[in-house]
């Protein structure tokens, strides 16, 4: 017994020390270990556990339903809102570039010590939506009272309290201010691909919480939260190859975030009528464009207030 742990434990520390691609995949399978998968496929809402049960799905929980607002509006084809969806790729790549003409202005301007560098990302991990013209705000975790979401939306049973959000959001922060720090003191830009990447993923991350709070799409919300999974491992991998350590430092953020994905999909899935995963004409929960949201430094409720978040 004793040989065999011994034996686990080294090809544990060989994936640990090995190239990121290996620790990608050791990371995020612990990621999805973390979710019982009885808790994603729940034959009571239509998803199909067993290959022999594949004519016990509901009609009412098929995944293309209309959002459940009651609005009679709504489109019964579910056509694609396709307005909404160039306003996320507009907004998105508006604050990129936003961000990415700052920080290549920096350059021009200044060379920055890496602690300033470090203060400079935390601050764009906490407040990136201050360049974005979505409404991106956070919800107001008083008024759901301390839940992670809103009361009238089901929750899976293994879903963190919401007071251990605030806590894994700030060491992410941290996480990502001293990694990002390690790679300006090696490229000596901001302006480099591996910090825009970060940058990259923090406005995917700020457009998809317009998604999720301020407009409470969950089907798109499960949808949104692949592409930033897709986005926070672009950056790590980026942050892997200039230095290897920093890529490391970074990774839990990815690991965690693979668990958001996975509880994103769940709480889309067990809440009926299944919403569409893409928006809707006429359901009206369509976020504002407005370029008086540009400069949003103090996190809001939905409806405006100053949250306690």
């Amino acid at each position: 017994l004793n040989l065999t742990l011994l034996k686990n434990l080294w090809t544990m520390r060989s994936l640990v020390t090995a190239k990121l691609p290996a620790l990608v995949l050791l990371l995020t399978s612990t990621a999805w270990a973390f979710v019982p998968a009885a808790k994603i496929l729940r034959p009571e809402i239509g998803i199909i556990s067993h290959p022999c049960r594949a004519q016990q799905v509901q009609p009412s929980s098929r995944i293309f339903l209309a959002s459940n607002t009651g609005d009679s509006s709504i489109d019964n084809d579910n056509t694609p809102d396709v307005g909404n969806i160039a306003k996320y790729l507009v907004a998105t790549s508006l604050q990129f570039g936003i961000l990415a003409g700052a920080l290549k202005l920096i350059d021009k301007l200044v060379f920055l010590p890496k602690p300033v560098v470090g203060l400079l990302f935390a601050f764009l991990s906490l407040r990136s939506r201050i360049a974005s013209v979505l409404d991106n705000s956070r919800p107001n975790r008083e008024a759901q009272d301390g839940k992670a979401t809103p009361s009238d939306v089901k929750r899976p049973s293994w879903t963190p309290p919401g007071i251990a959000f605030p806590f894994i959001w700030l060491t992410i922060t941290g996480l990502r201010a001293v990694s990002s720090a390690m790679i300006y003191g090696q490229t000596e830009r901001l302006c480099s691909a591996p910090l825009l990447s970060m940058i990259l993923h923090l406005c995917i991350g700020d457009t998809w919480n317009t998604i999720t709070n301020t407009e409470k799409r969950l089907g798109v919300s499960a949808i949104g939260c692949v592409v930033v999974w897709i986005s926070v491992w672009n950056a790590i991998i980026r942050y892997y190859k200039v230095i290897p350590l920093a890529g490391k430092i970074l990774a839990p953020s990815g690991v965690w975030i693979s668990i958001a994905t996975v509880l994103t999909y769940s709480i889309w899935r067990i809440n009926t009528p299944v919403q569409p995963l893409w928006p809707v004409k006429g359901d009206g929960k369509s976020a504002s464009f407005k370029w008086s949201n540009l400069g949003q430094l103090q996190p809001t409720s939905i409806a405006g207030k100053a949250s306690t978040e």
